[in-house]
């Protein structure tokens, strides 16, 4: 059963399987399909949760389109030994991209100034200064795959220092490719001119970044979330802009997916927001279905995953306490 997902990666499926298309939001359609379903791929929308997990009692795997995967309760499916698999690094240059992309447009205004060109207004290009990105500070919040290809293109690329916070350090070789030095939270906030989210969603990083966060932030900094939107305090980012404590924000992600109308951040001259789009290319799309189809398939041949969220060993012993038939060979 698949939630969408690029040919490259659906041929590999179909030439292995009975495949079926189910709308992920209409979640009796799921539910249905899900029943009877050997593996599951989905994309974002719709929860892989307890209730789903437990009425398809012949799901093998679960194939997370993408990498973050808070909307599947991997405990739950650990427990009814069911294999959850994703594909880390399939989009680390789209992200990569995206990020720098925003650094650059709100470094230059770019919102503005398109706006007041369409309006007839060539004149704003006087009244505004924007400024280089070159040899200023990025502060990384979270040193994963995405962030450290940041960090490296942006110190390489625009001789930039680069500060990260993570709870592990980085190995050497890839703080000195990047030029990164790992620092605390709150210094990292306070030297940054750029600051870029790159975190899993989980309780530790829920509103990481709160009023609190903000209050640390270097003047005329300009934060960017590309991870997940629940992260953020978007009122508390909007009251920020208003306070003029930050240059501007970027955001590929929402608390809430799609976002209100009534968002306080939409529609903003010092934001720049994407719909989720960021891993929208091609390169970045083939890469995660055919990463995801053959991770699948691997779990359904009797061949571990490589990419497994949870321990394949650990699968294993709750399908054994549960009178199952074995996923590995």
């Amino acid at each position: 059963m698949l939630t969408g997902m690029d040919e490259a990666g659906l041929r590999l499926v179909k030439e292995a399987a009975q495949v079926r298309m189910v709308d992920p939001k209409d979640r009796e359609a799921v539910a249905a399909a899900a029943r009877d379903a050997d593996a599951i791929i989905t994309r974002t929308a719709g929860a892989i949760d307890a209730p789903l997990l437990g009425a398809a009692k012949r799901l093998r795997v679960v194939g997370r389109h993408g990498v973050g995967f808070d909307h599947i309760d991997v405990p739950a499916a650990t427990a009814r030994g069911v294999q959850v698999v994703y594909t880390p690094g399939a989009n680390t240059e789209d992200v990569c991209e995206h990020v720098i992309a925003m650094m650059i447009g709100l470094s230059k205004h770019f919102p503005t100034m398109i706006r007041e060109l369409e309006a007839g207004n060539y004149a704003v290009r006087t009244t505004m200064r924007g400024r280089e990105i070159r040899g200023r500070t990025l502060g990384i919040v979270g040193f994963g795959r995405i962030g450290r290809r940041l960090g490296e293109a942006c110190h390489l690329g625009f001789g930039m220092r680069v500060l990260y916070h993570d709870i592990v350090q980085a190995p050497e070789e890839v703080e000195l490719r990047a030029g990164a030095l790992r620092v605390g939270y709150v210094e990292l906030l306070r030297q940054s001119d750029y600051v870029s989210l790159h975190l899993p969603l989980d309780a530790s990083t829920r509103r990481m970044m709160d009023r609190a966060s903000l209050a640390n932030i270097k003047e005329d900094c300009i934060l960017i979330n590309t991870c997940r939107g629940p992260v953020v305090d978007e009122e508390a980012v909007a009251d920020a802009l208003d306070a003029r404590l930050l240059w501007g924000y970027g955001a590929d992600v929402f608390d809430v997916e799609p976002p209100p109308l009534d968002h306080p951040l939409i529609g903003r001259r010092d934001v720049m927001l994407t719909p989720h789009s960021a891993a929208q290319t091609e390169e970045g799309l083939r890469n995660m279905a055919t990463m995801v189809a053959r991770d699948v398939l691997n779990v359904l041949s009797g061949r571990r995953p490589d990419n497994p969220v949870n321990d394949p060993f650990a699968v294993e012993r709750e399908r054994t306490a549960l009178g199952l038939e074995p996923l590995y060979r």
